[in-house]
């Protein structure tokens, strides 16, 4: 990761442009796959992954968001850093399972 995207400003840590308190990356759980939930809950809302893919294709509509590549990269390495060793597609599993688990809440709820 790099030392810029690395920065822990007193009791902030920074990815890309967002900047999260390091005290809620404490209160996450040790599963990475739920720390990467956390994450995106934290610097996205549960709003924005309901309405957001991890990458576009022709079938999507123009309300679909796609999420802001440097920060998803910027989450990558630090999770890739702190649970060791786990790879990408992992990495993207778990970004999967909850913009799906998110996805399935506001259609359940018929928002």
């Amino acid at each position: 990761m790099k030392e810029e995207n690395k920065e822990v400003q007193g009791e902030m840590m920074k990815f890309c442009v967002k900047t999260i308190p390091a005290a809620k990356l404490v209160l996450c759980i040790s599963d990475y796959s739920i720390y990467v939930g956390d994450l995106l809950d934290i610097c996205f809302g549960r709003k924005t992954l309901s309405e957001s893919v991890l990458k576009c294709n022709k079938n999507r509509t123009s309300k679909t968001n796609i999420f802001d590549e440097f920060t998803i990269n910027d989450i990558m390495a630090h999770v890739m850093e702190k649970f060791q060793p786990i790879s990408i597609g992992m990495f993207r599993a778990a970004i999967r399972q909850k913009l799906n688990t998110c996805h399935k809440s506001k259609q359940g709820n018929g928002k």
